[in-house]
């Protein structure tokens, strides 16, 4: 019996194992070309703890397959650092030239009574000179409310506002049919100008049904669960799918800036994906630089992952990273010190 159970327990560990190896592949892998790596992406977290699991089995067990399974897991470490912060504590104003702050507001916290007021005094009382928003709100004209940030730039729902001059702006244009927007401005910093691109990616567009079938599948309800699976996967892939192309346009628009450039925004995407991998190629990312333990910022129903991120140029620093953990939108904002 302790044999058999051994061999079941190789086959499911070698499983595992080949899970995690194509969890790697996703940022590498262009959806469009092969969406099956895109998909693993999201499982990424849980095929490490279940590869760690098997891992401490092998290693009570004394069993060579332990050495494998170091190896594996070890081959993803960068990709950890894309989760969980591993950084020192930073010092307290550090001296920096700009703080910028992303933040998607959910149209101003909708669905919450006091929510609008809470993230127009937070956004105005955080110090931040520059304020990148996301599902910004599109039928009325709410910049007035952000009178610590004379300058703005916005189109569709996304927008960025400032506490030095926008000396040229402009938007990003999608293929049609596309719900992503993005806008940058190039903002005058003392005797500096730098680019900043507000930018939100294609969402996964789950609707009410979506979502119910999620439910049912996270409560244990697996009556429907090979359609609903399909359902969702589908959803999933014609959204990462759809990324891809945005992120390579948006990409393209950052090679030809004459400016360091800095993109904040919701890209709707983990750090394991072709979409982040594309823009945050040859650039840093400030979680990475500065970020400490998790570094989750989607607070909605589904998984919280890392979908909101502060990019920048290799020739400017992060002096610090901060995720405030205020809950007036289903995302969290997050926060970051650049020096030039």
């Amino acid at each position: 019996m302790g044999r058999l159970f051994d061999i079941i327990m190789r086959i499911v560990t070698i499983i595992a194992m080949i899970g995690l190896l194509g969890s790697y592949t996703a940022p590498y892998i262009n959806p469009n070309v092969f969406y099956f790596s895109s998909l693993l992406g999201y499982t990424y977290h849980y095929l490490l703890i279940v590869n760690i699991i098997l891992l401490l089995y092998w290693i009570a067990r004394w069993k060579k397959i332990a050495i494998l399974s170091i190896l594996i897991i070890a081959a993803g470490y960068p990709l950890i650092t894309t989760y969980y912060g591993l950084n020192p504590q930073t010092v307290p104003n550090a001296p920096h030239d700009l703080s910028i702050m992303t933040y998607n507001i959910q149209m101003l916290g909708i669905g919450e009574k006091d929510a609008p007021a809470k993230i127009v005094d937070y956004i105005n009382n955080s110090g931040n000179d520059i304020v990148c928003m996301q599902e910004f709100p599109q039928r009325e004209a709410p910049f007035k409310k952000f009178p610590a940030y004379p300058y703005y730039h916005r189109n569709r729902d996304v927008a960025l506002v400032s506490r030095y001059p926008i000396i040229n702006k402009g938007v990003i244009k999608f293929d049609k049919g596309h719900s992503a927007a993005c806008v940058y401005g190039d903002i005058a910093i003392g005797k500096d100008t730098i680019r900043v691109y507000s930018v939100h990616l294609e969402s996964y567009r789950l609707g009410k049904n979506e979502q119910q079938i999620y439910k049912e599948l996270t409560s244990g309800n697996t009556q429907n669960a090979t359609q609903g699976v399909k359902t969702i996967s589908s959803r999933l892939v014609t959204a990462n799918r759809n990324r891809a192309k945005q992120a390579q346009i948006i990409k393209n628009h950052m090679q030809q800036s004459p400016y360091p450039v800095i993109i904040c925004g919701d890209f709707n995407d983990t750090p394991i994906s072709f979409a982040y991998h594309t823009l945050s190629e040859g650039m840093k990312d400030c979680f990475i630089e500065k970020g400490r333990g998790l570094g989750n910022t989607y607070i909605g129903e589904f998984p919280s992952f890392r979908i909101d991120h502060i990019l920048h140029a290799p020739t400017l620093g992060t002096v610090s990273y901060t995720r405030d953990t205020v809950k007036y939108s289903d995302h969290y904002p997050v926060q970051s010190d650049i020096r030039f």
